[in-house]
């Protein structure tokens, strides 16, 4: 019984990570936001390894991980984005509404609800990733765990003293307009990106110990800031490969 669970167990994780992620996003604190965004991505990898390892797959296996990959790499990116858009300094206005003397207020900031679409294209990317059955070397679009660590470790990057330039640049309604639909149509669009795995052909294998390198180097230079640039430089290498493989 225990051994059928052990997946589903890992699964509640990243559930409970993605959460944890998501107060820490709307409080501001966003390196505690991206740790626990990396831990729910860990749990989520480590789930479906040991339902193949175990052979204990199932349809609520299934379902319950894209449940909790929504809450991971679908709503923490976009209240991320939101916060970006409101420390950009879109306004913000105050509702307050009386309706047979029951009160309704809040505060919102319209423009930044744009930052939500994130979630939206992420639910998008999931629901027709479990419409896929065959199993392939290479993703199509860039996955939604992928596109979550590149939104939430933003905040990380433009505040490293060697980003802090770009700042104003980065953090303004236009490029995280930019920003937002550009995720959305990466995560969603049929281009071939290399999965990071051992390949026994060396011309493959190139690849994920080029990401690897690089990673390195600027994990030494940027810490949590290099999160961003590492999946630039995925897409970036991807391209190359493609490029290459047509040729």
């Amino acid at each position: 019984m225990l051994k059928k669970n052990i997946p589903n167990i890992l699964t509640s994780f990243n559930l409970l990570s993605g959460c944890l992620a998501a107060y820490f996003a709307y409080s501001h604190f966003f390196s505690a936001c991206l740790v626990f965004c990396l831990l729910g991505i860990i749990f989520d990898f480590l789930d479906g390894f040991f339902a193949k390892l175990l052979n204990v797959e199932s349809e609520i296996g299934k379902y319950l991980d894209s449940l909790s990959d929504i809450i991971t790499s679908g709503f923490v990116p976009g209240i991320i984005m939101y916060q970006l858009f409101f420390l950009s300094g879109v306004k913000e206005f105050n509702f307050v509404y009386n309706i047979n003397s029951f009160n309704i207020i809040f505060s919102i900031a319209p423009l930044a609800l744009i930052g939500f679409l994130i979630t939206l294209g992420s639910a998008f990317r999931l629901a027709k990733f479990n419409t896929i059955d065959s199993v392939t070397d290479h993703f199509e679009g860039l996955p939604t765990p992928a596109n979550s660590i590149f939104i939430v470790s933003i905040p990380s990057l433009i505040n490293n003293e060697m980003f802090i330039n770009l700042k104003p640049f980065i953090l303004n309604p236009v490029s995280l307009i930019i920003i937002t639909f550009s995720s959305i149509f990466l995560m969603n669009i049929n281009w071939k990106l290399f999965k990071i795995r051992f390949y026994r052909d060396f011309n493959l294998l190139i690849y994920p110990i080029l990401l690897f390198i690089f990673s390195i180097i600027l994990f030494l230079l940027l810490k949590q800031g290099a999160f961003a640039l590492i999946i630039i430089f995925y897409l970036l290498l991807s391209l190359v490969k493609n490029i290459i493989s047509n040729n």
